[in-house]
């Protein structure tokens, strides 16, 4: 049995689908399972220990070479083609990823018209499961593979990565991260979930002043102006680290700040102590919960919105950020920094 499952992008979606890989490698033990997925995120879908192969394809690379695209999708095609699965598992339910997996030439399983993030990619799916709305993003991938290959969906789930934790641990971090060393995960795809910049200074100013080492990662030039001013109240700014490397740097780390972001979900499952911001998300729905994570909501009555810009201000930060001050995370910091380690 060889399966290909589709799930493109983003970081922390890959991540949210990670419980349901677990459960249907538990559904076929010695089958061969594959990755479809962005490039981007290829390193880390190959972490999980039931994957077997990460196959990528590089749309987004393509949104302004357009015209380079059918030429990938012949490429693709027979790369598939050549793999000869017996099924495919559409995980993202949208138009687009229902045309790659069909490119496999295999049958195709994915959500139903009701259940999809897109109805019309039902039409391309051979079988179906019927999931609620309203379900936390794992939980509605547990679902999808429960209902396909009858898995027990009411288990703990299984993130598959404790061989590639264990790995790591094993490992000397690729920077000093020191006994005090706190990450702070200010980036963000989402305009609406930027936590106020005048909040992080005054966030790494406090956490410095009780002995903490605040450590600033980034990936683009933009995150790392913003790590270099935030760095001015005593953070370092780390250097530009692969994901491998910013996982490692998080493992032996007394804890993390993160937005709501994917490598902020990550820290929380690979047991980091940590805080996530969620301003216009809502951590019942798509935050991990870790065991030493706590989840920190703004309580307005517009949040939880989902919207990636406010829909009701245009200022520079969003309402539901401005209103998750950086000393009640300071207070959450100390109790779960110094709680777990005394």
């Amino acid at each position: 049995m060889k399966i290909l499952v589709v799930r493109l992008s983003s970081l922390g979606d890959v991540l949210h689908l990670f419980p349901a890989i677990s459960d249907l490698r538990l559904c076929f033990p010695d089958a061969e399972i594959h990755w479809l997925v962005e490039p981007a995120f290829s390193e880390m879908a190959g972490w999980h220990s039931a994957v077997d192969k990460v196959m990528a394809v590089p749309l987004r690379r393509h949104k302004k070479t357009w015209w380079k695209i059918p030429g990938l999708l012949r490429s693709l095609k027979k790369q598939l083609r050549g793999e000869r699965y017996d099924l495919v598992i559409d995980a993202q339910g949208l138009i687009k990823s229902a045309l790659l997996a069909r490119l496999a030439g295999a049958d195709i399983y994915g959500f139903s018209e009701n259940s999809a993030r897109e109805a019309l990619a039902a039409r391309f799916y051979k079988k179906t499961a019927e999931v609620p709305h309203g379900m936390h993003v794992v939980e509605k991938n547990r679902a999808l593979i429960a209902q396909l290959f009858g898995s027990d969906a009411n288990t703990r789930p299984d993130f598959g990565l404790a061989a590639f934790r264990q790995k790591l641990m094993g490992q000397a971090p690729p920077f000093d991260v020191g006994r005090n060393g706190v990450v702070l995960l200010h980036g963000t795809t989402w305009n609406s979930k930027y936590w106020p910049e005048e909040y992080w200074l005054k966030l790494t100013g406090m956490l410095t002043k009780k002995g903490f080492r605040c450590l600033l990662p980034w990936g683009n030039e933009e995150e790392r102006q913003r790590a270099e001013r935030i760095a001015l109240q005593g953070g370092e700014v780390l250097p530009r680290l692969s994901l491998n490397e910013l996982a490692g740097v998080l493992l032996h780390a007394r804890g993390f700040v993160s937005v709501e972001t994917g490598i902020g979900h990550l820290a929380s499952v690979l047991d980091v102590p940590g805080i996530m911001l969620h301003g216009p998300t809502d951590p019942d729905y798509s935050g991990i919960l870790g065991r030493y994570c706590k989840h920190i909501t703004s309580g307005l009555d517009c949040s939880p919105c989902f919207k990636r810009d406010c829909p009701i201000s245009d200022e520079r930060w969003p309402p539901c950020q401005e209103a998750i001050s950086a000393e009640r995370v300071m207070e959450e910091c100390f109790r779960q920094f110094s709680g777990i380690y005394g």
